[in-house]
């Protein structure tokens, strides 16, 4: 199922690319078809680099002693920083 959704991203990607390019880039006459490709090209394997560094990445499965599987994320997101203390309850407000 990944490969399907990461295939019909870069299909979507690649047909609406040339149309938002078209509407908002105006190319100077002196600009060339070869620079133009290049540009494209960067914004494009840019545009890969955001996407993969968006999807989890996961470690090999583990499997434990009870029978539970572990599954790891190799770069685990990192947790919200406590509350400063002397804050005192954050359900109640001051007036």
């Amino acid at each position: 199922m990944s490969k399907t959704y990461l295939m019909a991203i870069i299909m979507a990607a690649m047909i609406s690319s040339p149309a938002v390019l078209a509407n908002s880039h105006k190319a100077p006459e002196t600009e060339t078809p070869r620079e133009m490709i290049e540009e494209a090209t960067r914004q494009i394997l840019k545009a890969f680099e955001i996407m993969l560094k968006a999807i989890p990445q996961y470690a090999a499965p583990e499997i434990l002693d009870n029978g539970d599987i572990i599954i790891r994320r190799k770069h685990p997101k990192k947790d919200k920083p406590s509350p400063k203390p002397g804050n005192g309850d954050p359900t109640k407000t001051k007036t």
